[in-house]
């Protein structure tokens, strides 16, 4: 028989006023026009509430994992009518409200709420504690979701079951409350609230309703729709957590007292003066440009850890400031510790994020244990992505490693100028692989998020690794199984661009707001420099990127074997584009992948200058290039 009105009831031990809520629906429902059940939906009652049910005669259904959100899921399940009223059983609310709320279903509404927030709230009935939290989860959801209600979490609501099973209803606690009313806003459901009767709870002992942890679910769950269902949303959240878990982590560490890190860092500077260069980097068969290690930028880095200052660890970790002489030759710096003497200059345009590593290391050990970690670090990921992705598709994983000996990455963890940004791709790259099998659908998160670290942790070295590495395995992988668009590669591409340079951006308006227009004139002029510099070999930009080309690919393969590297690389590149344009089917599919092999390439002609002072450590950004030509050529 079909029904018009289902009430459920949630009920988990309720023997002292479940008859009570029975005997008023029944008593109200009886001289309605209305064909109606009650359902008691029970979730594991021990007490006598199956007993009483059951002499009331009213239909029940079982549910046996807890929670009031499972009860009522369950509840909607088994309901027959063709509307629903749901209400709790402690008699806390009016029974005599409930044709009024079927009456708006009947008039058009999807959702008919209540709202105890009202002149006819009983005294008592409303905990003070209980009702601020609603209140402001009420009003946080307003804002999130752009409606209009006064009480998001009223026990007392009624719905067109047809429409409420569209809604895909998942939670299983309190937080059930804000799942119906923002779901069906997302669906467009026209929603109405009215005022209801609000009595004081009639059970016996304490509210099942527990504040905090209640109210932390539902916080969590309205963000966490929002997050899926507003790309703004998710993106401004996105950066705002990640710039201040980071900023957290640099301002917390510059809290550690000098006096703490004094002793290590002096022994760091005798280390540097001494070259006492770690492992087999005394060979000096290695003392070629494309294996340096730029211990200039690392003593640089190091004299950026050490004149962070605890009493002053905001401005100071803003100001980044430096030894001015560490650029300038190899002597004992440990000088400059020991008398607080020299020139002192600020490099606020960047923050230093391995700050961070360095000066917490610092604590306990020299420089020359802190490189070991860095490098145990780098090859136990560099070994756990190797064999990943030998597991996944063996040619991209030869492809990996023939890329990597290409760009000599054996030296990229003797200095904290290099290994960053290889860290965070390799990181990056591992997420992506899990991300695929769990078949994830937050890999515009992944990249907006490796923009801001890049940006935080690398100051211009190998930056372009970190979105072109784990996009290009994405895309490899990905297009095996389904087709890929040109609309999410520019998408993830965007994403990163985005959250590198608003990092930049708002790393120069903290500098300038606490520093002032000195700052700015400084960066400017810095930045300058990275594109076109007068005083380069190669005054002309369009003969500058040209040079660099050609001092990049000189740097490729190893130990320097190879001495015509240019010719090879342009037979090889003949070669695949004859490949191309006869044989390739699929021409489609590679050139989306080329538009990711593009970015270093672009990065060498944006910022041509800088590529061709430092050649000698940005070529290994060529890594994921290598690698497509070699998954291609195969």
């Amino acid at each position: 028989m079909k029904l018009d009105v289902t009430i459920i009831f949630p009920c988990l031990n309720e023997e002292n006023t479940i008859e009570k809520c029975i005997k008023n629906v029944k008593k109200v429902m009886d001289k309605t026009k209305y064909k109606y059940e009650i359902l008691i939906s029970d979730n594991g009652s021990t007490d006598n509430s199956l007993e009483i049910e059951k002499k009331n005669k009213v239909n029940i259904c079982t549910e046996t994992k807890k929670g009031y959100g499972n009860a009522l899921i369950n509840g909607i399940k088994n309901a027959k009518g063709k509307y629903i009223v749901m209400l709790d059983c402690d008699c806390s609310y009016n029974a005599d409200d409930i044709p009024r709320f079927i009456k708006e279903l009947e008039n058009g509404n999807d959702l008919v709420m209540g709202n105890r927030f009202n002149k006819n709230t009983k005294k008592g009935a409303n905990p003070f504690i209980h009702k601020i939290g609603a209140k402001i989860l009420t009003k946080v959801a307003n804002v999130l979701f752009h409606t209009k209600l006064k009480d998001y979490h009223c026990g007392l609501r009624s719905f067109k079951k047809e429409s409420i099973d569209k809604l895909d209803l998942k939670c299983e606690g309190m937080e059930f409350a804000s799942e119906i009313v923002i779901k069906a806003k997302l669906n467009k459901y026209k929603i109405k609230e009215i005022d209801t009767t609000y009595f004081k709870d009639e059970r016996e002992g304490k509210s099942k309703l527990k504040p905090l942890r209640d109210g932390f679910r539902h916080l969590k769950l309205i963000n966490k729709l929002k997050f899926q269902n507003s790309n703004l949303f998710r993106y401004v959240t996105t950066f705002s957590i990640t710039l201040l878990i980071l900023i957290s982590c640099l301002f917390s560490v510059a809290l550690i007292p000098q006096k703490s890190i004094y002793k290590n860092t002096v022994n760091s500077f005798k280390y540097y003066y001494k070259n006492d260069k770690i492992g087999y980097l005394n060979n000096s068969n290695l003392m070629r440009d494309y294996y340096r290690i730029d211990y200039k930028a690392d003593m640089k880095s190091l004299s950026i850890a050490y004149l962070i200052s605890e009493k002053t660890p905001v401005k100071s970790s803003i100001k980044m400031n430096y030894h001015f002489d560490v650029e300038h030759g190899m002597r004992d710096f440990s000088e400059l510790i020991r008398n607080n003497t020299g020139r002192i200059l600020s490099y606020g345009r960047y923050w230093h994020g391995q700050t961070i590593f360095i000066r917490s290391l610092l604590v306990f050990f020299n420089i020359r244990t802190i490189y070991f970690i860095g490098i145990g670090i780098f090859f136990i990921l560099f070994l756990i992505l190797l064999i990943k992705l030998f597991k996944k598709d063996k040619l991209l994983g030869i492809s990996f490693l023939i890329g990597s000996i290409v760009i000599n990455f054996f030296i990229i963890p003797y200095c904290f100028e290099y290994i960053f940004a290889f860290i965070i791709a390799y990181i990056a790259t591992l997420l992506v692989l899990k991300m695929l099998k769990k078949e994830s659908k937050n890999f515009d998160i992944l990249f907006l998020i490796l923009g801001i670290v890049t940006n935080f942790f690398d100051f211009l070295t190998c930056e372009t690794v970190t979105i072109c590495l784990p996009l290009l395995v994405y895309l490899y992988l990905k297009s095996k199984k389904e087709k890929i668009t040109y609309k999410e590669i520019i998408k993830y591409c965007i994403l990163w661009f985005i959250g590198y340079s608003i990092m930049f951006l708002l790393k120069w308006l903290i500098g300038y707001l606490v520093l002032g227009k000195e700052f700015i004139d400084d960066m400017i002029y810095h930045a300058k420099l990275r594109i076109y510099d007068n005083n380069n070999t190669a005054n002309n930009y369009f003969l500058l990127s040209g040079v660099n080309f050609v001092k990049i690919i000189k740097c490729l393969f190893p130990f320097n074997k190879i001495k015509y590297a240019i010719t090879i690389v342009s037979a090889i590149q003949l070669v695949l584009l004859y490949y191309f344009i006869f044989y390739e089917k699929e021409k489609s599919k590679i050139f989306k992948m080329m538009i990711v092999m593009l970015i270093p390439i672009a990065r060498y002609l944006v910022l041509p200058s800088h590529a061709f002072v430092h050649y000698y450590f940005v070529y290994r950004a060529l890594l994921p290039v290598i690698m497509f030509e070699i998954v291609y050529s195969v």
